[in-house]
């Protein structure tokens, strides 16, 4: 009997899955592609990936952590709102999924348990941190030191990435804002590497003017995003999380001055920084309520 945990990540490309020790330390770590969810279900890849872990490793009591994308009734484990990435997913209910297996289950969207993965490892000295991160689209999560998490009335809180729609170009801010949006704008400009992302910031560094016109256009609608959480949310710390994250001070020196153009003279902004733990922060923070 070993006192390990199951922790699962569900995106829209893959599933992560780890069996994890008391000091978070993997035992073991799984990537697979996420099912279609047409004729391959997510519910039917969940259950055999625990029954396979809890096998392997004996684990008794059986603690399983899922960090999802979707709307998610964290108290019920059910997802109530999926967009259209992953078909067929609402109603999904987890915890019913795996009782026959007696297992205690928590469930968290994604940017939920990816902000409870960073506490975890970081003690932040503010005391309201909203987080967004920049991937496929974009998400957000809002923490209170006292309070928790905060999901709204119907769990759709921070659901930032509808914001600032815009009628002319029919977009809305994770349309303008997100990693993928980068790609698509560097697509349309003809940048030489295509979409490759790190190329890009590296020729901007070596002041590539279409390298630099494409940057600036991206982080201006990051920094108009982020300029709508501040005077709504009113947090003291500002977290950017994500693949796009890891270029750190690099990133962050084309979005924070920028802010300041979408706020009232002299209002004033929470400190901005990337996320510091770059990998699998929602498998740590799904597990970390256990």
């Amino acid at each position: 009997m070993h006192p390990y945990k199951i922790a699962i990540d569900i995106g829209g490309t893959e599933i992560k899955a780890a069996v994890v020790d008391q000091s978070l330390n993997f035992i073991e770590y799984i990537k697979t592609p996420t099912p279609n969810n047409i004729d391959t279900f997510i519910k039917d890849k969940i259950y055999n990936i625990v029954v396979t872990f809890q096998k392997s490793y004996q684990i008794s009591p059986l603690y399983v952590g899922i960090s999802s994308a979707g709307v998610i009734d964290e108290r019920r484990g059910i997802v109530e709102y999926a967009g259209p990435t992953i078909p067929n997913y609402v109603d999904t209910d987890f915890k019913c999924l795996l009782k026959p297996l007696n297992a205690q289950v928590n469930v968290f969207n994604d940017v939920n348990a990816a902000l409870l993965g960073e506490l975890v490892f970081h003690d932040y000295s503010a005391q309201n941190i909203f987080c967004l991160t920049l991937g496929t689209g974009i998400g957000g999560a809002f923490y209170n030191k006292y309070s928790q998490l905060y999901n709204g009335e119907r769990n759709r809180a921070n659901e930032i990435g509808y914001l600032l729609f815009d009628r002319q170009t029919n977009k809305t801010f994770e349309q303008r804002a997100s990693t993928t949006a980068l790609k698509t704008l560097m697509l349309e400009k003809g940048f030489i590497y295509q979409d490759n992302v790190p190329k890009l910031f590296e020729l901007a560094d070596q002041q590539d003017n279409l390298a630099l016109s494409i940057l600036n256009q991206w982080s201006d609608s990051i920094a108009e995003g982020i300029a709508q959480i501040q005077i709504i949310y009113d947090p003291g710390l500002i977290l950017i999380g994500g693949g796009v994250s890891s270029q750190g001070k690099n990133l962050l020196k084309y979005i924070v001055p920028k802010v300041e153009h979408y706020l009232p003279e002299q209002y004033g902004h929470a400190h901005i920084q990337t996320t510091r733990t770059q990998n699998h922060a929602a498998l740590y923070g799904a597990v970390s309520k256990f």
